[in-house]
C-alpha cells in the first residue's frame, strides 16, 4: 500500500506544478501560441482522428526549422489568420508504430512532424556499448535504414531523443523487487539502468531484481550503484523458489526484503564518483552525435529530453555538444521563461490534448478538468 501511495504523490506532485495553456479550458490561441504535441506507441485510429481534426479546422503542421524560426521571431512578430493555427507534432521513442502507422499517415494528410529517436535502442544487439535484456530491438523499435527513409520523405526531421532514455537509481530507497505481474505493466523504460559487473544493464530486469527510487539519467543530480551482493542474492532466492512460482508464495516481498537488507548491510552500494557521473553524461550526447553522423549524415540540433527536462549541467553539456533548443514536458513550460538556462527550452503536450484546440468538434473544458483530475489517479511509473 505505501508503495503505490509514494507512487501516486509523485503523480499528484507532477501534476500540480504542470502548467497548462489556456486553450485547454476553451480560451482562444493567442497569436503567437504554437502548441507542440507528443505521441509516444499509438494506433492507426487515434493518430487519424488527430490529423482529421488539424485539417478540417485549418491546421498546418510545421516543420522543425519552421517551428524554430518562428520562436526565434517571437511574440512581435504579427500574426495573420494563415499563421495563427499552427502545432507541431512530436513523436518519440522512434518505435515501429512510427514507421507502420505514422509515416503512412502523414504521407495521407500531407503533415509534417519530428521524430525523436533514442540511438542506443536503434542499434543492432551486437554493437551495443551495454548488455540489454527483454525484448529485442527489432520487436519494438525502428532501424536505421528506416530512420534514414524517414529524413529522405521530407516530412520527418529526426532528432535526439539521447542515448539510452535511461533511469538511474538516485538512492538507496528500494520502491520493489521485479515480479512478473510489474514485468508485464511497466514498459522496458520504467526499469532502471543496473550495474553487473563492469557493465551496465537496460531493460528489464531478471525476477527478483531489487528496484531503488530512481530518476531520468539526464535530470538526475547523481547516481546511486546498487549492491551487487544484494541483487545477486534476491536473484538467487527467487531462482531456487521456482522462478515465477515464487511469486505465489504469501509473503514473498517480505522474505525478499529479508534476504535484500541482510546483505544491502554488509556490503551496502556507493554513489559513483562527480567525475564519472559528469562523464556518464556527457556519454549521453558523445554518443547520440556520433551514431548520428554516421547513420545519417549530420548531427542532431535538437534533443527532446526523456520524462522531463534535463538538469541544468544536462542542459549545459548539451549546448556544448552542439543542441540549440531542448524540448521537456508539459511540467516544463515554465522553464521557457527561463533566460539563464544555457539554451532554449519548449514545453510539450501529451497528444491528449490536441483535440481541445479551437475549431469544430473540439473538446469542452469540462473533459479537460475531468482529464486532469485522471491524471492523479494514473500512477504512470514503478520507480520516479
Amino acid at each position: 500500500m505505501l508503495r503505490h501511495l509514494g507512487r501516486y504523490l509523485r503523480t499528484a506532485a507532477r501534476v500540480s506544478r504542470t502548467r497548462y495553456p489556456g486553450f485547454i479550458f476553451g480560451l482562444p490561441l493567442s497569436g503567437d501560441d504554437i502548441p507542440i504535441f507528443t505521441y509516444h506507441d499509438l494506433t492507426s485510429q487515434e493518430l487519424r482522428r488527430d490529423l482529421e481534426f488539424l485539417a478540417i479546422n485549418g491546421y498546418r503542421t510545421l516543420s522543425l526549422d519552421e517551428y524554430l524560426h518562428s520562436r526565434r521571431q517571437g511574440a512581435g512578430s504579427a500574426a495573420t489568420p494563415s499563421t495563427r493555427r499552427r502545432v507541431l507534432l512530436s513523436f518519440d521513442d522512434a518505435r515501429k508504430s512510427f514507421w507502420q502507422t505514422a509515416l503512412p499517415l502523414l504521407h495521407e494528410f500531407d503533415a509534417h512532424a519530428v521524430l525523436f529517436a533514442p540511438t542506443y535502442w536503434m542499434d543492432p544487439p551486437s554493437q551495443r556499448h551495454l548488455e540489454t535484456r527483454g525484448a529485442l530491438r527489432n520487436d519494438l523499435f525502428m532501424t536505421w535504414p528506416q530512420l534514414r527513409a524517414c529524413v529522405a520523405s521530407g516530412r520527418v526531421d529526426v532528432q535526439s531523443h539521447a542515448h539510452r532514455h535511461a533511469l538511474v537509481a538516485v538512492s538507496a530507497s528500494r520502491v520493489d523487487f521485479a515480479n512478473p505481474h510489474a514485468l508485464a505493466r511497466f514498459d522496458l523504460y520504467d526499469w532502471p539502468m543496473r550495474r553487473r559487473g563492469e557493465y551496465d544493464e537496460l531493460g528489464r530486469p531478471a525476477l527478483g531484481t531489487p528496484v531503488y527510487h530512481s530518476m531520468p539519467l539526464l535530470s538526475a543530480p547523481r547516481r546511486l550503484l546498487e549492491s551487487a551482493e544484494a541483487t545477486w542474492a534476491c536473484q538467487e532466492r527467487v531462482e531456487r523458489g521456482g522462478g515465477e512460482d515464487f511469486f505465489n508464495r504469501p509473503g514473498w516481498r517480505t522474505e525478499l526484503k529479508s534476504v535484500h537488507d541482510r546483505h544491502a548491510r554488509a556490503r551496502p552500494g556507493r554513489f559513483m564518483p562527480p567525475a564519472a557521473f559528469q562523464r556518464l553524461l556527457a556519454s549521453e550526447f558523445e554518443h547520440s552525435r556520433e551514431a548520428f553522423q554516421t547513420q545519417l549524415g549530420y548531427a542532431p540540433c535538437c534533443i527532446a529530453y526523456p520524462w522531463m527536462l534535463g538538469s541544468r549541467v544536462s542542459l549545459e553539456l548539451a549546448r556544448r555538444f552542439g543542441l540549440r533548443a531542448a524540448f521537456g514536458v508539459a511540467l516544463d513550460y515554465r522553464a521557457e521563461r527561463d533566460h539563464t538556462l544555457p539554451l532554449p527550452v519548449y514545453g510539450r503536450l501529451k497528444c491528449d490534448w490536441l483535440r481541445f484546440m479551437p475549431g469544430i468538434q473540439r473538446h469542452g473544458a469540462l473533459a479537460a478538468v475531468r482529464k486532469k483530475l485522471g491524471g492523479l489517479a494514473g500512477i504512470q511509473h514503478l520507480a520516479h
